[in-house]
């Protein structure tokens, strides 16, 4: 059943958790079919798990999967060669390498947080209202508006989300991408989407109430 060398219970559990996410993404309109993108790496791991390029993310199967090794020379693919990883792998790899504890990032396209960049605001200052969503979430400011798979995109996204070398983490939990989508970091697949779904909602309070643009 899995491509994936030694896959112990817990990262069966995230590769269905991530099966699960990208359907839900799917029929919230997040994604269209081949869109969109996670990975996951297990605590003091040099290897991660990411979504294939070009399949149906709907659709997708634990078969599926690609493993990824991290070394000091960049990432290689260890599995399922007849496909190829994310176009966003210089993303995940960026975000990836820099933790030691479990860590999932997730890039979705939802609809509402892009409308609200469109329109002109900074993720962080549409957040500030809200104390519920601070109460969880930390949003970042936005990244520029860089090339979707490029490595500036990565660069950046890892930028905003400000990595603590004191604490080994994230400060941040999402990023946003104009004209583009997110970027959301957790320990697991669940943690990390919430923080889309938290900010989305937001989002779509403020358009609906138009005080703002």
């Amino acid at each position: 059943m899995f491509g994936i060398s030694q896959p112990h219970q817990k990262i069966i559990k995230m590769i269905n958790d991530i099966i699960n996410i990208l359907k839900d993404s799917y029929k919230k309109n997040w994604i269209t079919p081949r869109d969109g993108n996670i990975s996951y790496k297990s605590s003091d791991s040099n290897k991660f798990i990411i979504t294939p390029s070009g399949l149906r993310k709907q659709d997708l199967k634990e078969s599926d999967f690609i493993e990824i090794e991290i070394s000091d020379k960049g990432w290689k693919q260890l599995n399922n060669f007849d496909q190829k990883p994310s176009g966003e792998i210089e993303l995940h790899y960026e975000i990836l390498k820099s933790i030691k504890s479990d860590i999932c990032v997730i890039h979705l396209h939802p609809t509402h947080i892009i409308s609200a960049m469109y329109a002109g605001l900074n993720l962080p200052t549409l957040a500030a209202s809200f104390p519920e969503l601070s109460r969880y979430t930390q949003v970042a400011n936005n990244t520029e508006n860089v090339p979707p798979l490029s490595k500036d995109l990565a660069l950046q996204c890892k930028s905003m989300l400000q990595f603590d070398d004191n604490r080994h983490e994230f400060t941040n939990d999402i990023v946003g991408i104009p004209n583009h989508g997110i970027v959301s970091i957790g320990s697991n697949a669940y943690d990390a989407f919430e923080h889309v779904e938290r900010l989305e909602h937001i989002a779509t309070i403020v358009l609906l109430s138009k005080n703002n643009l």
